[in-house]
């Protein structure tokens, strides 16, 4: 195993910390914050001296690290970053304990949204900032681990290879470099974009960068106890629900759009998912809940597609099930979001219709393209879809008896652990917004924080990962 290899990716990503820890010193400086500042200065030392010592170790060996190697780091990274993010959790006045200070940090890095902090609105505004800079910290690295390695062409676990924007060629350190700036790159721009949108509408800047934070990111944390004391209109609610379809979506698409790239044949997914959306909405709001209104319907659904779980959502229909299978289903292959994803679904119902067809009709050949175009479905891609549905329906099980020996009913813990294994803000949209997560105890907090990583990147990669130790490949 490349140790230091992996010490050096290790260090750039820990560098990161630093960077969005300056942005809080600075933050808290300028509007005399001063009560958190020692907290963010330790982060910021602390990440910082690991990343420049990883970064130093590791930079005169490999760094085109293998397979296997590149599983441990994307582990490493979801276990050592939120322990970065942890620290001004713990160092805060608002006595947070190491546990639920992980917790909290593990939450916003793969994007759920569950919180320990029972009122948010007693928090001081750069904690809240740390808060969303998490969310979006965790989203950048998510899109890094799906294009560099879990949806390679190499393990196939995520197969990003299918669609647009997959990455090409087998050296990890060359790609790395390419995608880390071209990612970064889009994923900057459009998080200004959203702010800029979310400007026109008259919320706040600090609101606008928060908000923008969550949804660039398909997270669950918000500035407020209550969304609708943010998003006060129809016009705030309805750009707000536009910029959820960016973790939907394929994350190159308004890229390859502004850059002359796009190409019809290469987005069948994404307009697979817009006419998904857009059906659904129009379902719902003509012949289920008309009385919410067409902006609040729109909202929920895609909220639920691109697993944020935020809204402003409030009926008296319970429509909580159809809301968690919408989170099951989630977005693009190459996206922010969490879920089973909209393309296995595709993948798995195709073959199996057609397979049915063949017995029925045995010398017909069977079409295996991709939404009928040029690309394969093959074999594996099949094998792969099914052992993580499998995997997925498995870790409900599993999770959901855990949950059930602490306080929770059995109805709240099959919903719990559907939305933690697909990494959505357990709220209104499912029934479950006055569950209280301090008040759990410690091992089911541990079993989430388990699951909420597993859930982001997939239980089939440490399969994988015990396989190829088993094996010896």
């Amino acid at each position: 195993m490349n140790y230091k290899g992996i010490l050096f990716f290790l260090g750039i990503y820990t560098l990161l910390v630093s960077f969005f820890s300056i942005i809080n010193i600075f933050y808290s400086i300028y509007f005399d914050f001063f009560i958190g500042l020692n907290s963010y200065l330790i982060t910021f030392l602390i990440s910082l001296i690991l990343g420049c010592l990883f970064y130093f170790v590791g930079r005169n060996y490999s760094k085109d690290i293998i397979l296997t190697d590149q599983i441990i780091f994307i582990l490493l990274s979801f276990l050592l970053i939120p322990f970065l993010i942890s620290i001004p959790y713990f160092l805060s006045i608002y006595d947070i304990g190491l546990l639920n200070a992980y917790f909290e940090s593990v939450s916003g890095f793969t994007t759920t949204g569950f919180s320990i902090i029972q009122n948010i609105n007693n928090i001081d505004e750069p904690l809240i900032l740390w808060r969303s800079s998490s969310q979006w910290m965790g989203g950048l690295l998510f899109l890094m681990a799906t294009i560099g390695t879990i949806g390679s062409k190499q393990i196939k676990i995520k197969p990003a290879y299918l669609i647009s924007g997959g990455a090409s060629g087998r050296n990890f350190y060359n790609n790395f470099n390419y995608n880390f700036i071209k990612i970064l790159l889009i994923y900057f721009s459009s998080t200004i974009f959203v702010i800029f949108l979310y400007s026109l509408t008259d919320l706040r800047l600090l609101d606008s960068v928060n908000l923008a934070f969550t949804s660039i990111s398909s997270g669950g944390f918000i500035p407020e106890g209550n969304l609708s004391n943010i998003l006060i209109n129809n016009l705030q609610i309805f750009v707000f629900s536009t910029t959820l379809l960016f973790p939907i979506l394929n994350f190159f698409l308004l890229h390859d759009i502004i850059t002359g790239k796009f190409l019809i044949k290469n987005h069948h997914e994404d307009l697979h998912l817009s006419l998904l959306i857009i059906l659904l909405t129009l379902f719902f709001y003509f012949f289920v809940i008309p009385e919410v209104g067409f902006v609040t319907v729109f909202f929920a659904i895609t909220s639920s597609i691109s697993t944020s779980g935020v809204t402003t959502y409030t009926s008296n229909l319970d429509l909580s099930l159809f809301f968690i299978l919408l989170t099951i289903v989630g977005g693009s292959l190459i996206s922010t979001s969490s879920g089973f994803k909209y393309t296995r679904i595709y993948i798995l119902f195709k073959i199996s219709y057609q397979e049915i067809y063949h017995l029925v009709k045995p010398i017909n050949i069977i079409d295996k393209n991709l939404y009928n175009s040029e690309v394969k479905i093959d074999d594996q891609d099949l094998k792969i879809a099914f052992l993580v549905f499998l995997s997925f329906i498995i870790s409900i099980f599993i999770l959901s008896s855990i949950l059930t020996f602490d306080y929770l009913t059995f109805e709240n813990s099959f919903k719990l652990s559907i939305l933690t294994l697909t990494n959505t803000l357990s709220s209104a949209l499912y029934g479950m917004d006055n569950l209280s997560f301090v008040d759990l105890n410690n091992f089911t907090k541990m079993s989430l924080i388990l699951f909420m990583i597993l859930g982001k990147i997939e239980i089939i990669t440490v399969i994988y990962l015990i396989k190829r130790f088993i094996f010896r490949e």
